[in-house]
């Protein structure tokens, strides 16, 4: 495998995700689709069911305008719209995590709709620090577990959660390994492969994502560092599928160096400590959390603060899509703190069903010429 397979299968698998679905099931293998990054994988794998990440991809919004009004996130509105339209027929369930009103408005209303489909909700607390919060979340996943247990008809073998959890945890590393690599080679690793990476991993099996990481970050072991002076931009945010932004921060000279997003750091930071149900559960309370989620006032300011540092960072970019009520609360406190370390901020808000105009190109254009 050369680089030029890997970039064409992360941008097929990460594109379209409905094939990569369908060739799992013209396999006979159980594919559970998940919405939020918060829904504890290791257990679905080690059940043998593959789980798949759902990200709104709908352009049109029709269907869903009878479930959900205009001022609900893009998100949850391509989505349904998906569903609707039967995009996703061929999954065998679908999971859902509680964050914040609206998803889990899109939990309820999925499952009146679809009365017959396999869906669970998992009601990880809100607040994520101390033991009261540790033990509701235990008893969360384990309630969870039983649910998937009879769905299967087996319960969770001990040895296939020890061998789900190292081959995530080595997903976890890779992806970390990719991302220090693309500060080393910007232009051999575009931004936008950061972006598509982790959306490929989120939607095919970790064994087989990971041979393909392995196989691509092992061509740069004998490669000399480019000499970039680019300037490093990080992304805050919840989810995203636009390449767009990626593109142009490098297009003019830029880069995304590093992000604070459930498709990009937030979703493989930090390891399971111990391949057991205690050491999963305590993995997703320990790890940089979203703005759906606390620990205290403080505690987001302190993690971009320190990644911000760790990588050089020289500007920020809130990449939000809008309405997303829980990361427009946090805006304001987040921005002042950044902004009191001399560090630039743009605000840029999209909506996952809607091209881009070309206001992005000229506000990116713009902040990039600031920093610089």
């Amino acid at each position: 495998m050369d680089r030029a397979d890997f970039i064409k299968f992360v941008e097929s698998v990460s594109r379209n995700p409905v094939e990569q679905i369908n060739s799992y099931k013209r396999q006979e293998r159980p594919v559970f689709g998940y919405t939020c990054s918060y829904v504890p994988e290791e257990l679905i794998d080690a059940m043998g069911i593959i789980p798949v990440r759902m990200l709104g991809r709908a352009q049109t919004i029709q269907s869903a305008e009878r479930h959900f009004q205009s001022y609900c996130c893009s998100q949850v509105r391509s989505l349904m719209e998906e569903f609707v339209d039967g995009v996703y027929a061929s999954l065998d369930g679908l999971l859902f995590a509680h964050t914040c009103d609206t998803m889990q408005q899109f939990h309820d209303i999925y499952k009146k709709n679809f009365p017959k489909a396999f869906v669970k909700n998992i009601n990880f607390p809100s607040r994520l620090d101390g033991e009261i919060p540790y033990n509701y979340a235990l008893a969360e996943t384990k309630r969870f577990l039983k649910s998937v247990e009879e769905f299967t008809g087996r319960p969770l073998s001990s040895d296939s959660l020890k061998e789900s959890v190292t081959a995530y945890n080595k997903n976890r590393t890779l992806l970390e390994k990719l991302y220090g690599l693309h500060l080393k080679y910007p232009v051999d690793i575009p931004s936008r492969l950061l972006l598509q990476s982790v959306i490929m991993t989120q939607c095919v099996d970790k064994r087989e994502a990971n041979k393909w990481l392995e196989q691509f970050l092992s061509s740069f072991d004998e490669k000399t560092p480019e000499d970039s002076k680019r300037k490093r931009i990080m992304l805050v945010g919840s989810v995203n599928i636009n390449e767009e932004v990626y593109d142009l921060a490098d297009e003019f000279g830029a880069m995304i160096a590093d992000d604070d997003l459930c498709t990009g750091r937030r979703y493989f930071s930090t390891q399971v400590s111990e391949p057991t149900i205690e050491g999963v559960t305590r993995r997703y309370l320990s790890r940089p959390h979203c703005a759906a989620k606390h620990r205290d006032v403080h505690s987001r300011e302190r993690w971009l603060l320190e990644l911000i540092e760790k990588r050089s960072i020289d500007g920020v970019i809130f990449l939000y899509l809008k309405f997303c009520d829980p990361h427009c609360f946090d805006y304001p406190d987040l921005r002042k703190a950044i902004e009191e370390k001399k560090v630039p901020t743009q605000l840029i808000e999209m909506e996952q069903s809607v091209a881009q105009s070309g206001q992005l190109r000229t506000k990116l254009q713009a902040f990039v010429e600031m920093i610089s």
